[in-house]
């Protein structure tokens, strides 16, 4: 990047676009950015192409704009189907038409550094190592050396002249969610007492604990608290098997929450116990305690940065970043009762812990 470009971010813009379409944890661990942009410049428009998937998580947030809808299955036809080819032309024609001044592509794929171009914009910021070449779109080629995801878009923040922290990365609750989370403690099976949020359901295959450790936690948790069983509709077997036999305060939520209620839901919550995933940086943002199991990720890379605790897989190829494995041992490895010991040690408000399973 050179000097003239670096002098060029000194004109306050007013008009920026975020481009971070999905997944919703990499949404929300991309909320420092907002937040500092809306700290530097409070006068500015600022927007955030999302998918529709995930828009409903930054709808209302009071230091964004504007959504940007981003309809990735439907444009992902655009070449065989002329309606979906018409939908990309006119976002397309979105794009330019708003004449934004910055555009920070924090997503690093072809698509995104694509969206990025076609604005025009006079800035266009991304990483420097962004993959499918995304990076030759942009005008401002960035490379963060830190190593959690978090921190690299603070980094990239950083580059850009923005005073972003850690601690940006909140989410406010909804009036939806905030009901929903209240109903809930209203249920008489939890009648106003804390209670724990399980999340089983994760996108990696590699991640997902298996369903007997879930049964086992499930046992031994609810003759203390009420547990809610959370997942999408397409998870509702998965989360059916876990509270089958279980104790009555076990309750399955899952394909009856919205995203919105959801976040409600985890922010009532004393604990969230989860998968390297979406739900733990949700917890994060909502300032709910989360226990993270880890098996083929990395805690410095996408472990909890604000506060919970993680239980790590007491295996040689633990962190091996691996979306399918032959033999997935890893999460197999965690044993249930280190998981009950760090929901116990969270519920006793005891200091944050990183340990290895055994």
């Amino acid at each position: 990047m050179t000097v003239a470009r670096i002098r060029s971010l000194d004109q306050a813009p007013e008009k920026v676009l975020i481009i971070k379409p999905s997944a919703l944890g990499d949404v929300v661990t991309a909320l420092p950015v907002l937040r500092a942009l809306r700290r530097k410049f409070p006068q500015a428009r600022l927007s955030w192409l999302i998918s529709t998937n995930c828009a409903s998580l930054m709808a209302g947030d009071a230091d964004l704009d504007e959504i940007v809808p981003f309809h990735r299955r439907r444009l992902g036809r655009a070449w065989r189907s002329a309606g979906a080819a018409a939908a990309l032309a006119g976002l397309v024609k979105a794009l330019r038409r708003a004449r934004y001044d910055w555009v920070i592509d924090l997503q690093g794929l072809f698509r995104s550094g694509f969206f990025a171009r076609v604005t025009g914009a006079p800035i266009r910021a991304g990483f420097a190592n962004a993959r499918e070449c995304a990076w030759m779109f942009y005008t401002h080629r960035l490379l963060p050396k830190s190593e959690h995801t978090v921190d690299r878009n603070i980094e990239v923040a950083a580059m850009l002249g923005l005073d972003a922290r850690r601690e940006d990365m909140t989410l406010s609750v909804s009036a939806e969610g905030e009901a929903f989370g209240e109903s809930f403690r209203a249920r008489c099976e939890v009648a106003g007492r804390p209670y724990l949020v399980f999340v089983p359901p994760t996108r990696w295959e590699t991640k997902l604990y298996p369903v007997r450790h879930w049964r086992t936690l499930a046992a031994a948790l609810a003759k203390r608290v009420p547990i809610a069983l959370v997942g999408t509709a397409g998870d509702a077997e998965m989360c059916s098997r876990i509270a089958r036999s279980a104790a009555p305060g076990v309750i399955n939520l899952a394909g009856q929450t919205t995203i919105q209620q959801m976040v409600g839901l985890i922010a009532a919550s004393a604990c969230v116990v989860c998968s390297d995933s979406a739900a733990q940086h949700i917890a994060q943002a909502v300032g709910t305690d989360a226990v993270v199991l880890i098996g083929p990720t990395r805690p410095r890379r996408t472990g909890p940065i604000l506060q919970g605790r993680c239980v790590i897989a007491p295996v040689p190829c633990q962190g091996c970043l691996r979306r399918t494995c032959r033999h997935v041992t890893c999460m197999q490895a965690i044993d249930p009762q280190s998981v009950t010991a760090a929901v116990e040690e969270s519920l006793a408000g005891r200091s944050e812990t990183c340990r290895t399973a055994t």
